[in-house]
């Protein structure tokens, strides 16, 4: 599976109501790509989580737009 493959299931599962902690550990946690557990992150007032990949870059997951991207 690709990261952009990751993504696509992230933001299926979000659209559907699925919250962070399941996300994480039905989808995020279990793909190969995946080698870092999730930060937090904070801009201007707004909180959003990322996760290190494999391929040296980032799935950041925003729960407030319920949507998932690579960084």
């Amino acid at each position: 599976m690709s990261a952009h493959d990751l993504v696509r299931k992230c933001n299926d599962a979000l659209r559907v109501g699925v919250d962070f902690p399941t996300l994480w550990h039905t989808i995020i946690r279990t793909d190969p790509l995946v080698v870092g557990v999730p930060v937090q992150r904070l801009e201007e007032d707004h909180a959003y989580l990322e996760v290190r990949l494999l391929s040296g870059g980032w799935l950041v997951v925003d729960n407030e737009k319920r949507a998932a991207h690579l960084r």
